[in-house]
């Protein structure tokens, strides 16, 4: 089951990877992209969204 929620998401990202796994396997599991698993790895909160005109 996928997160719910994009906090959610990273969360689950640095917790496996602190499990022991490799940037490829999260790309994998969770159906990300490699930029997504960097942001996950260096900050525990996602950036806010873009405010529309």
């Amino acid at each position: 089951m996928l997160p719910k929620s994009k906090i959610d998401l990273y969360a689950a990202i640095r917790r496996d990877s602190r499990h022991g796994l490799s940037n490829r396997a999260l790309q994998r599991k969770y159906g990300v992209g490699f930029l997504t698993v960097q942001k996950a790895l260096s900050s525990a909160w996602p950036e806010p969204r873009k405010q529309g005109p």
